[in-house]
């Protein structure tokens, strides 16, 4: 056992200390606390720790009524305004280390539909219990609600809790204008059709819609069963706005990765010819019934590597999974030259590599964060770049 003090937040949340000049990351820890910290791996570099006893509390402690630990909401503890701070700071911090963006971001946009945001969750379930995995393991903390998740996913789960799971190994549940769950396994449906609209067993439409509805600003969008969507509508139509604001008006926009087309159809009115672009099949197969379900025509979606597309266009806007942008997919991107990039990214390490080398053509304008994922070390960026 170790007596600690916490010197600040990681990355990813954490409380970081050290033992002997060997630094350890111990959740739900907070900077100037102190804490006994029961050391749970010890590397060669570094030591994972948890707290035995909290021996002197923040002021900026907050008791969020969430009864599970190390459940994901890294921050539930925190102070939210503080946590948005530390989340500023964060960006800027990586932007400033890995692309030597040197940026005062002034704007993080809150998350006001707090706490019940998520219109999405994936349960795991082991041996009929059901519920979330441990932080970095295979171990189940079983649960009856969460917080986070929207009232009609908590229904869900209050009426699975009451059946035989035994044979099931994941659940999905969606929760948007529609609900629809997602069942990997085998179980009894019939309770569960008093909640859902579309109801999914081992990749298979065994109730309901092939797709449930959503709304953001004034589109609808249909969501299909593997698709991916914002999980935080709220904040989405935040972000949206602004994305509409920095992209401006122009002849043609080259909207890359661009899943089931919500950014392109929103951006449509402004341009006289969007173009779409998404590897996933069935993603594109969506983002077409979006177009038509908003009666939209200028818009064109098209099934392909978004790192190859060979296009001109005003304005592009990428918004990659955490991954980023693949080096070929820049080069790409910097061939075309459009006059304006915007970069939406969930992940401000690879944002920061990518522009990193979008730099060298284009000047950051702006970057303004969102408040996505409130709880929890994650953040939203929109990043406004221009040609020099």
């Amino acid at each position: 056992m170790h007596e600690i003090i916490c010197e600040r937040l990681d990355d990813f949340g954490r409380g970081v200390g050290h033992i002997n000049g060997k630094v350890i990351f111990i959740p739900d820890f907070l900077p100037s606390e102190k804490a006994l910290v029961n050391v749970i791996l010890d590397k060669k570099r570094f030591m994972m720790g948890e707290i035995t006893e909290l021996k002197t509390k923040s002021k900026d402690r907050v008791c969020f009524d969430c009864p599970y630990d190390n459940c994901g909401c890294s921050l539930k503890n925190y102070d939210y305004e503080k946590s948005l701070q530390y989340k500023k700071n964060k960006v800027e911090g990586i932007l400033k280390k890995f692309a030597n963006v040197d940026f005062n971001i002034k704007e993080i946009i809150p998350c006001l539909n707090l706490p019940s945001y998520r219109n999405k969750i994936t349960l795991k379930v082991r041996n009929g219990k059901l519920g979330y995995f441990k932080n970095n393991s295979n171990e189940l903390i079983e649960i009856d609600k969460c917080l986070i998740a929207k009232n009609e996913i908590n229904e869900v789960i209050k009426v699975l809790k009451e059946e035989e799971l035994s044979k099931v190994k994941e659940i999905v549940i969606k929760a948007m204008d529609e609900v629809m769950i997602i069942i990997y396994g085998i179980m009894d449906i019939n309770v569960l059709k008093n909640y859902a609209d579309s109801i999914y067993m081992n990749d298979n439409l065994v109730y309901g819609k092939e797709k449930i509805l959503n709304h953001i600003l004034d589109y609808k969008f249909l969501v299909s069963k593997d698709s991916f969507f914002q999980v935080n509508n709220e904040v989405t139509k935040k972000l949206y706005s602004k994305i509409v604001e920095f992209v401006g008006k122009g002849e043609a926009l080259l909207d890359l990765y661009c899943g089931t087309g919500t950014i392109s159809l929103c951006l449509s009115k402004n341009f006289k010819k969007v173009i779409g672009v998404e590897i996933n099949k069935e993603a594109i197969e969506c983002a077409d019934e979006n177009k038509e379900l908003n009666k939209i025509t200028n818009v064109n979606f098209i099934c392909g590597d978004a790192n190859k597309i060979d296009s001109k266009a005003d304005v592009v806007i990428v918004d990659p999974a955490r991954a980023g942008i693949k080096e070929e997919g820049i080069n790409n991107i910097l061939s075309i030259k459009p006059n304006r990039i915007v970069y939406v990214s969930c992940n401000p390490v690879t944002l920061a590599r990518d522009l990193k080398q979008i730099s060298k053509l284009y000047e950051v304008k702006d970057i303004v964060l969102y408040d996505m994922f409130p709880l929890t070390h994650h953040v939203e960026c929109v990043c406004l770049l221009e040609l020099k």
